[in-house]
């Protein structure tokens, strides 16, 4: 026990050093690309704030993030250009924009929350002056009167911009009353109301929350309407009314009708080709539920399943099963901010998963995260003789599952945290399975061997398990950490005794184009475990300096840190045309971990390690990676590995 516990501080003291990626409203990341390094970076905390400067319109700003520049002749161009763009697609508001200035805005506009008036979430500015160029972002809620007040009054805080003091009057200042809204006619007038009628059903603010996440654009924001709520709408009219310079929106709305919203079918064809199966044809098809509320964005309840039959080891597996969703909510949340209150809206999800199974299982880490068998890529990678990645085994029983999980709301600016917790009840019986083939297109003969398919500890499983999950990812980046125990026992008929836990903290952090990613893994049992649920290390993703999978026990933790460096940012490489080719990263990496098991008398902290370069094409679902690693022990080979997979 005493090692179990050495392991969880060794990974929760990994987890406190690493910093949080959750962005909030009104941040937008200093992550211009191609950029030297500013001479000077400063972070003013809520805190900080509060002790130089205790006072409106200070006190309502929770943070002030700071870079200055050395001036040039193409640096204010260049950001001015970068987040101009960035800044538009996140719906900021342009306020000036100059040879010398660009400042935007994000606003908390009428169709939120009337009752505010408008509030200023954000403020982002570039400036060119004579000591610099400066890259200021300023973060929650301000009145908008109060915003040229705050930004002329910087130098409070040491922040001396001589081109803020002289700013003019903003443009919204003293005008909340006759433009509270951010949309836009198409001739550029803008609307100051947004009315919804006709509808009964769909809730008011679900569809101002898709209007919000829409363009400024009224017309253009009404269209997007139209093609995100196509299930719960069927038409959407809009009109412009004007009274004493007033302009109204009225957005009309017909709701379909339960019977009118159809449900879905879907099938596809199964093709895949392995040591153990062989080739294995099928299909998988899934019958959706009718719709009657909330949108294609959210998941409908549905019946799946999937036959297929593999012609090596003559099998016919099946998956078949009911996914419910009985009760999808809303709760509005409120929070307590320095400038009253604050709302929030977050989905909430309750489900059922129930299928009867029998399949050729996959004997895999549990932490591997993405499905390497799936695309194309895999298909052809097998047929060619790449190493096959798993170990399989025959399953074939029931399993339950109950989860809830939080669900994105509609608006393009919230944070991505998301929960999920997962109840499963699982009867199986698992038996061992054995290869069935060796060949592949350059083994037309078969006489080179494949790696054998490995023996599990056959018999009845009947466990418990529960899996929590929270991840703030965008675009990769960000948290994604599990935590999971699971529990067999005889009492429940099982062949088993065993409980298993394991914890999985993954983080990625950008710095420009470049990134960091790392992940730390400990997995604890309190007794001798089946084959098929062993700890396994080694192997592309993993150990990279070792063989696939050359240790594996009852406990063990993994560690993994890696570097990318974008090629892009390489001077000569920038001038590399087509783009295509400018989507290369250069990886750096170092690997540590170690196995023991249940039944040893001592624990010593001996890990495994070992360091490594790669080359990845691509960056987001799609990639192709080749590692060379070496193991810090003098009798392991240099490994070479091929990935098209994020192991983490």
């Amino acid at each position: 026990m005493k090692e179990n516990i050495f392991v969880l501080f060794l990974l929760l003291s990994t987890s406190l050093s690493l910093t949080s990626a959750e962005t909030p409203n009104g941040t937008i990341p200093f992550d211009c690309p191609d950029m030297t390094d500013a001479k000077f970076k400063f972070h003013f905390t809520s805190e900080l704030i509060a002790l130089a400067v205790p006072v409106a319109p200070f006190n309502t700003v929770e943070n002030i993030y700071i870079h200055i520049y050395d001036h040039n002749t193409d640096i204010y161009d260049r950001l001015v250009r970068y987040y101009r763009g960035e800044l538009e697609a996140e719906n900021w508001r342009s306020l000036q924009e100059d040879s010398n200035m660009l400042l935007y805005i994000l606003e908390r506009s009428g169709t939120e929350s009337p009752q505010t008036g408008n509030m200023v979430l954000g403020i982002f500015a570039v400036v060119k002056s004579d000591s610099g160029v400066y890259l200021l972002n300023i973060v929650d809620n301000i009145l908008s009167q109060q915003t040229r007040e705050l930004l002329t009054d910087l130098g409070k805080l040491g922040i001396d911009i001589p081109e803020m003091k002289s700013i003019p009057t903003l443009k919204f200042d003293g005008q909340a009353s006759s433009s509270p809204t951010r949309f836009r006619t198409a001739e550029g007038s803008p609307i100051h109301e947004v009315r919804i009628q006709g509808n009964q059903k769909v809730e008011t603010w679900e569809i101002l929350e898709v209007l919000e996440a829409g363009d400024e654009n009224i017309e253009k924001a009404v269209e997007s309407l139209r093609d995100t709520m196509r299930s719960n709408l069927e038409s959407v009219q809009t009109s412009i009314q004007e009274e004493n310079e007033k302009r109204t929106a009225v957005i009309t709305v017909k709701e379909r009708s339960a019977s009118r919203s159809s449900g879905t079918l879907e099938a596809n064809p199964i093709l895949r080709f392995n040591r153990v199966t062989g080739w294995k044809l099928g299909s998988h098809f899934k019958v959706g539920f009718p719709r009657t509320r909330f949108s294609e964005r959210m998941s409908s309840s549905d019946i799946f399943g999937q036959v297929s039959y593999g012609f090596g080891n003559r099998s016919v597996d099946y998956n078949v099963g009911l996914d419910t969703r009985p009760f999808l909510t809303y709760t509005q949340l409120r929070t307590r901010g320095r400038t009253g209150q604050r709302f929030d809206r977050w989905y909430h999800e309750l489900g059922i998963n129930a299928r009867i199974h029998q399949t050729t299982a996959r004997i895999t880490p549990d932490f591997i995260t993405t499905d390497p068998i799936g695309g194309p890529f895999a298909l052809f990678y097998s047929l060619f003789g790449g190493e096959d990645f798993y170990n399989y085994y025959l399953k074939r029983g029931l399993e339950i599952d109950f989860r809830w999980h939080t669900l994105q709301r509609w608006g393009a600016r919230v944070s991505p945290l998301s929960h999920n917790f997962t109840l499963t009840l699982l009867a199986d019986t698992h038996e061992s399975l054995q290869k069935s083939t060796d060949w592949h297109l350059f083994n037309w003969d078969s006489t080179v061997k494949a790696r054998e398919n490995p023996v599990i500890t056959s018999g009845r499983v009947r466990s418990v398990m529960f899996r929590y999950g929270w991840h703030t990812l965008r675009n990769r980046l960000g948290w994604y950490n599990t935590f999971s125990v699971e529990h067999s026992r005889a009492a429940f008929g099982s062949d088993f005794d065993f409980t298993r836990y394991q914890f999985h903290i993954r983080y990625a952090h950008p710095f420009s184009r470049h990134r960091l990613r790392t992940r730390a893994i400990s997995s604890l049992s309190d007794a001798s475990l089946p084959i098929q649920r062993r700890f396994a290390i080694g192997g592309p993703g993993l150990l990279n300096g070792y063989p696939l999978y050359a240790f594996a026990g009852d406990n063990g933790y993994l560690f993994n840190i890696e570097y990318l460096y974008h090629l892009s940012q390489l001077p000569f490489w920038r001038n590399i045309q087509p783009d295509f080719w400018r989507d290369f990263f250069l990886i750096f990496f170092f690997d540590a971990g170690q196995v023991w098991n249940a039944t040893d008398d001592t624990f010593t902290f001996m890990p495994k390690s070992d360091a490594g370069i790669g080359v990845q094409f691509g960056e987001n679902d799609s990639i192709l990676r080749f590692n060379v690693a070496q193991a810090f022990e003098s009798e392991q080979r240099v490994q070479f590995n091929l990935l098209w997979f994020y192991s983490f």
